[in-house]
């Protein structure tokens, strides 16, 4: 399966979310690209014949055969659901000019994740700032602009910056992710 998807998708900017935030996070980045009218396709865990179309990225949310897809952008979703062995594998296929975003606080993704490896680029990630009113959770962006949002733990936070980091990457402007993000249900 995964060198089908490999050979259909050879022409996007192939991303792997992997790890057990993997779904929420596959879900903010989906909900954020379509409210920007961005074209993309979407592969989930274990669907074996999927229908690509012309979008020029692709979101693999999978746990296994990790190197088998040739990621430009490989996003390690808090603990591995899958051998720190095979997410060593994939980290060292990332090719030349990729990403590997990492939660900041998991030491063992971390380590993973910054080893010295020729032009990849590692960005963490950690719970967004945010703050707490009423009971609501406000995320609070780098310029103090306060947007609220239906999610509120501590996870779940995490999962917000993680999908930033990635969505920054292909091309998301703040304004872009904020408002989408604010109007976000899970």
């Amino acid at each position: 399966m995964a060198s089908s998807i490999y050979q259909q998708s050879i022409d996007k900017q192939r991303i792997i979310v992997t790890g057990e935030q993997s779904s929420l996070i596959t879900r903010l980045v989906r909900h954020v690209l379509a409210s920007n009218q961005r074209k993309f396709d979407f592969v989930p865990t274990g669907q074996s014949e999927p229908t690509l179309t012309d979008a020029p990225v692709l979101i693999l949310e999978t746990k296994d055969q990790l190197t088998d897809y040739h990621h430009h952008i490989l996003l390690l979703a808090g603990n591995p659901t899958t051998g720190l062995k095979e997410l060593e594998m994939a980290a060292d296929t990332t090719p030349k000019g990729g990403i590997i975003i990492y939660p900041e606080a998991n030491k063992d993704l971390k380590t993973l994740a910054t080893r010295e490896r020729p032009d990849v680029q590692a960005i963490p990630f950690n719970t967004y700032k945010h703050e707490k009113q009423q009971g609501k959770t406000i995320l609070i962006t780098s310029t103090n602009e306060k947007f609220p949002i239906a999610l509120n733990t501590d996870s779940e936070l995490s999962s917000i910056s993680a999908a930033r980091e990635l969505l920054k990457k292909i091309g998301i402007s703040s304004g872009q992710f904020y408002r989408a993000v604010s109007n976000f249900q899970p």
